[in-house]
């Protein structure tokens, strides 16, 4: 156990010695960056451990000692801080770690701190896993013993060797790192190195050590040198800028450095496409640029030593200086400051200039100037300008050639212009100034020709009149002033036409309404003066005579107006044709619609007859009258009123018995015109009872009938009309058979004495009439538009006496006997036929 134990303590201390000697390897960036010494680590001939020749203490329970490896591993402290000599100080605790060395200060480097983690192993390999100032750190040389105490080592050295390069880039630890698990990526990173260094061969079979094997060959160069390809850019002129020489930035794809330009200067990274003016542009590896700058740009341009963007790295070894020992390495990356390079380029003004000028070419006075400045030898072209303002006026380029040729000293082109005039032709209405048409605009320079004429404007249906012209001639040549020729139109005030024409029925001695109706189409506002001035007159024609007329301004004229034929042209149921038409207006005012210039339809004055019927042969009575003509331009229309009535016999009678009389009118008027008829009875005066007073007339008298009924009914535009008409209620006293009327009755007439009877609507025959035949007759008064009476033959046949008497030749038929008779014996010669004693008992009671 003592023995293995020695061994186990032996190998260890190898070990450490190995890191030990890496320590060297991690701060050979400051003798290289720094130009500074760096301290060796190793064992003096007193076997104590020395870091730059001076002694290094260890901490022994609390105490500092000088150290040694043994001591160090057997008694020294754990955690510690090995501290020199120089640096000892009591007033500073030591707790650092047995692998930390000194800190750094402002005197002197600090010592590198080398730490060993122990073995690992991965498949069967096994190596040991290093750290230099908390960097992996690998053996190079696997087969070597490890460094017994006291072994000493050269001062680390950069290994320029690519491929160890790449072995510690890529593999574990590295900054491009294939790895992801600890174990295997140490573990093959190790032997890679050994196999690289020494010749190894063990590990081959790992899972991913051809990959790292083939980065380590074949893999992209680490060489962070930067150079351009071109330095010193030549500079030529291409167009209108000045254009250096192309150079390409010669290092790692990776690798960039930071190029700054200044005003008026333009790098282009032609890889990119990007452009920068006056800025820092970054460039990559194997981009090229090129630099750009105006032709008036001079300048000697230099970038001045750039900069590599990426630290280099490199591979750093400790070769021990004798024995059969380890080689230990690592990588790291740093800032090489001669690790620069620069490029320059000259620009020189390279231009003359080029002078402008625009003239008149009247006055040879120049509208209009511009200098330009172009390069030598280049060459150069120059076209007039469009057109050119001076103050309101516009010139324009008497011709467009243009002026080129290659620039050699300063040059000046001359172009000439002429004062360009306007023609502008307005089109306006004559009767309100507005603009009817669009503004007709051209330009014409001073001395060419123009010509205008009016042309024919049309407004939908309408096609303007053209009126008179002002302004400028209508052709000629274009002085110094602008043109302006103004045209007139009108059109009619109003388009206008005859809708619908009426005429009514009436008695000729009032004369028949009329009626017009308009369409007006106004083109102009109704407050134009012209619509109050302008007239136009409607004349109403019996034939070719005009009967009437009114006459309207253009503002007046309405859409419907009411005429009148007068009394004078007319007659008792007359008949004519009448038409409406425009008159006394002027075409170019008012514009009439030609299927509506005039409407002509008959005019009716009312028949006023009389229907004459008797009822002995006649059932009914009737009357079909015009109440109205109409016309429109599409069509005419015949309106009409009807009236109809049953006629019937007045039965046979007994003098003194009562007949009813009605009269059943129905009337029907097409334009809903109204009826108010009244009907008397006519009959002999000699017939009618003395206590009752009628109209007379002569020997006839007038009774008047009265309405009992009366409905009315719109059907659509025709009034329909049913009225019954009856005679007047008479009442009839007992005893005498005298008759009163109700107006008698309510006024409480003196000569009633008797009561009174209900007589109803009836006509009573006095009761010692004269048998025979009476005349009387139904009769109206005018009614209706066509104001038409009726005349109705009616006659009552007394074939007998109420009462029969001494004279009657119609005993058979009297309704009454009248004898003398005794109280005591009525019938002293026996009793009639058919009597009873009865009959002759109730005589005597009475």
């Amino acid at each position: 156990m003592k023995s293995k134990e020695s061994v186990r303590k032996r190998k260890f201390v190898a070990v450490i010695l190995i890191m030990l000697l890496s320590i060297i390897v991690g701060y050979s960036n400051s003798v290289h960056a720094e130009s500074r010494g760096i301290g060796t680590f190793g064992v003096n001939h007193d076997g104590y451990l020395t870091m730059s020749g001076e002694v290094l203490y260890m901490l022994v329970e609390g105490e500092r000692v000088k150290a040694t490896l043994n001591g160090l591993i057997e008694k020294g402290d754990t955690n510690q801080e090995l501290l020199m000599e120089s640096d000892l100080d009591d007033k500073q605790g030591l707790i650092a770690s047995i692998f930390s060395f000194l800190k750094p200060s402002k005197a002197k480097a600090a010592a590198p701190k080398i730490e060993y983690k122990g073995a690992i192993t991965y498949r069967g390999s096994i190596v040991g896993d290093f750290r230099v100032d908390g960097k992996q750190a690998y053996c190079f040389q696997h087969s070597k013993a490890s460094p017994p105490t006291g072994s000493k080592y050269k001062e680390p050295t950069p290994y320029d060797d690519e491929r160890v390069q790449r072995a510690l880039y890529y593999g574990w630890g590295g900054d491009e790192n294939i790895f992801k698990d600890k174990k295997e990526g140490v573990v093959t990173t190790s032997l890679i190195l050994d196999r690289l260094y020494s010749g190894g061969s063990s590990g081959k079979s790992l899972p991913n050590y051809d990959k790292l094997w083939d980065l380590v060959v074949n893999g992209e160069s680490l060489d962070r040198g930067i150079k351009f390809s071109v330095r010193d850019l030549n500079v030529s002129v291409k167009g209108n800028k000045q254009v250096s020489q192309t150079t390409t930035f010669k290092t790692s794809e990776k690798n960039h450095t930071q190029i700054k330009v200044p005003a008026g200067i333009t790098i282009v990274n032609e890889s990119t496409g990007k452009k920068l003016t006056d800025g820092t542009m970054k460039v990559y590896g194997g981009q090229k640029i090129h630099l750009e700058a105006p032709l008036d740009k001079a300048l000697n341009y230099n970038t001045g030593d750039l900069k590599s963007g990426l630290k280099t790295f490199r591979p750093l070894i400790a070769i021990p200086n004798g024995g059969n020992y380890q080689v230990l390495g690592f990588g790291e990356l740093f800032t090489d400051p001669n690790n620069t390079t620069s490029f320059k380029a000259k620009f020189e003004k390279r231009q003359k200039n080029i002078n402008v000028q625009h003239i008149d070419k009247y006055s040879g006075d120049i509208l209009q100037k511009e200098s330009y400045t172009r390069n030598i030898g280049s060459t150069y072209s120059f076209a007039p300008k469009t057109s050119i303002a001076k103050g309101k006026e516009k010139f324009i380029p008497v011709d467009q050639k243009k002026k080129t040729g290659t620039l050699s000293k300063d040059v000046t082109i001359k172009f000439y212009y002429n004062l360009e005039r306007n023609v502008t032709v307005n089109y306006y209405d004559n009767r309100t100034g507005d603009k009817i048409k669009a503004t007709k605009k051209y330009k014409k320079v001073r001395g060419e020709k123009y010509s205008e004429k009016h042309p024919t404007i049309k407004d939908g249906e309408y096609t303007y009149r053209y009126v008179k012209t002002d302004g400028d001639k209508e052709s000629g040549t274009v002085g110094s002033k602008n043109i302006t020729i103004n045209y007139y139109y009108d059109k009619p005030l109003a388009k206008l036409g005859f809708e619908k024409l009426q005429i009514y029925t009436a008695q000729w001695e009032k004369g028949l309404p009329v009626k017009v109706f308009l369409s007006k189409e106004l083109n102009y506002k109704s407050s134009l003066k012209e619509m109050s001035d302008k007239k136009i007159t409607v004349g109403l024609y019996r034939g070719s005579t005009k009967i009437t007329s009114k006459t309207y301004t253009g503002k007046e004229l309405p859409k419907k107006m009411d005429m009148k034929i007068p009394a004078k042209y007319l007659k008792v149921n007359d008949q004519a044709l009448y038409t409406v038409k425009f008159t006394d207006f002027s075409k170019n005012d008012f514009r009439i619609d030609f299927a509506k210039s005039s409407l002509s339809t008959d005019g009716y004055a009312a028949s006023e007859k009389t229907i004459k019927a008797d009822a002995e042969k006649d059932k009914k009575l009737s009357y079909k009258g015009v109440v109205m003509t109409e016309k429109t331009p599409l069509m005419g229309k015949v309106f009409y009123e009807r009236l109809s009535m049953p006629i019937s016999q007045i039965p046979r009678k007994k003098t003194g018995y009562g007949f009813e009389r009605k009269v059943n009118l129905h009337y029907e008027n097409e334009i809903g015109g109204k009826v108010a008829p009244a009907f008397d009875f006519e009959v002999p005066t000699n017939m009618v009872d003395s206590y009752l007073t009628y109209k007379k007339n002569g020997k006839r008298s007038l009774v008047e009938m009265e309405e009992t009924k009366h409905s009315s009914e719109m059907k659509g535009e025709t009034s329909v009309y049913d009225i019954t008409y009856e005679l007047p209620h008479i009442n009839v006293e007992r005893h005498t058979g005298h008759l009163f009327n109700d107006e008698q009755v309510e006024k409480k007439d003196k000569r009633i004495t008797y009561d009174l009877v209900n007589g109803g609507r009836k006509f009573y025959s006095p009761i010692w009439s004269y048998i025979g035949k009476y005349d009387m007759k139904l009769k109206s008064a005018p009614m209706g538009v066509n104001l038409v009476m009726v005349d109705v033959q009616q006659q009552l046949e007394l074939y007998a006496h109420m009462y029969a008497h001494m004279d009657s030749e119609t005993k058979e038929y009297d309704e009454v006997l009248l004898k003398p008779v005794y109280a005591d014996e009525p019938f002293p010669n026996g009793l009639p036929e058919g009597w009873t004693k009865e009959d002759v008992e109730w005589i005597k009671n009475k």
